[in-house]
């Protein structure tokens, strides 16, 4: 797979920058090849070096890299590996905990909102239909999604969904069944930022030490898990 094809897939793209300046961008496993990797590399039945070759291969998406692969330094296929592993499923239940905290950290941005709000009106929609949506079926979709919610017995939504400006904002607070889009605006504004994507698409290669935060006991975790796989 490569980088225009991830894209096309809707999968999320990361990225690692090692101090040597080679950047490796990679996606993640699905929970269920996480899980069988994971038991793979703790039966050790299979050689570490095939497991690390094989998620490596299955995740790294720039086929240049693929080709010189058997090249590369040694110890850089594993620690990409071990990042893979961190960040596609938990290591234990502390990891799994600051996963969470990261997790609900992005619930309340815009496009969490209204993704929930759709898929409330909506039970057929998955979330990740809803992101396939282009921005006016969206729209229309919230719109339809509204007048659902409105007048639903008792109604789960009492106003219609509007963005408050800057003025409206400080003068009205938001009121029972009334939601704020335009905190949300902002606190979607403030998660891109720190994950660098402000102005970009979300799909786009983004900086991994600002995707997973900069927690300390998360990096420990890190590093841990990429020494283990290093070591079965």
């Amino acid at each position: 797979m490569n980088l225009l094809e991830a894209a096309k897939q809707g999968s999320r793209v990361f990225k690692i920058t090692f101090p040597t300046g080679e950047i490796i961008p990679f996606s993640l496993l699905s929970w269920e090849e996480f899980n069988q990797y994971w038991t793979l590399s703790q039966k050790g039945t299979v050689p570490s070096d095939i497991v690390e070759d094989a998620i490596f291969r299955k995740c790294c998406i720039d086929e240049t890299i693929l080709e010189q692969a058997y090249g590369m330094r040694a110890g850089v296929i594993s620690t990409v590996v071990g990042l893979i592993m961190r960040m596609s499923g938990p290591a234990d239940p502390s990891t799994f905990n600051a996963d969470m905290e990261i997790a609900r950290s992005h619930v309340d941005t815009l496009n969490s909102q209204i993704i929930m709000i759709i898929c409330r009106a909506f039970p057929a929609y998955k979330p990740e239909e809803v992101t396939q949506l282009s921005w006016r079926d969206v729209l229309l979709r919230l719109a339809q999604a509204e007048r659902i919610l409105m007048k639903m017995t008792p109604p789960e939504l009492t106003e219609p969904i509007r963005l408050l400006a800057e003025a409206e904002q400080k003068k009205e607070a938001p009121g029972p069944g009334k939601i704020d889009v335009n905190q949300l605006i902002k606190e979607g504004r403030q998660d891109a930022g720190q994950m660098g994507l402000q102005g970009r698409d979300p799909n786009e290669i983004t900086d991994l030490d600002r995707t997973i935060g900069n927690d300390v006991a998360v990096r420990q975790k890190r590093r841990a898990m990429a020494r283990r796989i290093g070591a079965s």
